[in-house]
């Protein structure tokens, strides 16, 4: 290994430590409450050293929810465009790819479960909110999209498919919070299978008998 891989190892480590400690106080105190001087103690750094990482608060928060939020947009926007599949696989999939960001960007995961609209109107600037956003919204629309599909292969009662959509999201999200905040530690993880049999439940009670 060269002096200059050596270096940029070196510093991507940093730049992950600073956001795994930023993101355990992010999510311990919210957004607002938490302060650039609380992060630096928590990593075990001096603030100056973070600065030499991140511009502020809101350059910190936003690198650690972005790019995954980015990349299950991305990752949905794919498995929505087949037009040819089954909705129902459509669906596992989607929750499925979500369920992959909750295990794989953990960090990421809980701090946009702890999103707030109101909060972050008035401390992150316009065009970063709305990118996050929009990100939130394209991921909305990808289900609602499946749901549509459905109806349209005649496998799906003709529903409302944006509030079905929401639905599902929001068991998702419901399973995972509630499984997590009462989960002892060394117990069964129950969590993906609820998620799946709740999937179930909907898609049965979508389907046209």
């Amino acid at each position: 290994m060269g002096i200059a891989e050596r270096r940029q190892r070196e510093k991507d480590a940093r730049i992950k430590h600073i956001q795994n400690c930023a993101a355990a106080v992010f999510y311990k105190k919210g957004y607002g409450e938490t302060t650039m001087d609380e992060i630096a103690k928590t990593a075990e750094l001096s603030k100056a050293a973070i600065y030499l990482y991140f511009k502020s608060k809101e350059d910190l928060y936003y690198s650690i929810i972005e790019p995954a939020l980015s990349r299950l947009a991305r990752r949905l926007i794919r498995i929505a465009s087949d037009r040819r599949e089954p909705a129902e696989a459509t669906v596992r999939k989607i929750i499925s790819a979500t369920n992959e960001l909750y295990e794989k960007d953990y960090d990421a995961y809980h701090l946009l479960s702890r999103y707030s609209a109101a909060e972050y109107v008035k401390l992150l600037p316009k065009a970063k909110l709305e990118h996050l956003k929009e990100l939130m919204r394209s991921n909305l629309r990808q289900m609602e999209a499946a749901v549509r599909k459905g109806i349209a292969q005649g496998i799906f009662e003709a529903v409302d498919a944006r509030l079905i959509s929401v639905i599902l999201w929001n068991c998702f999200m419901g399973v995972i919070q509630y499984q997590e905040n009462r989960m002892e530690p060394g117990k069964t993880d129950y969590r993906k299978k609820t998620i799946d049999a709740t999937v179930e439940l909907i898609l049965k009670g979508l389907r046209k008998l």
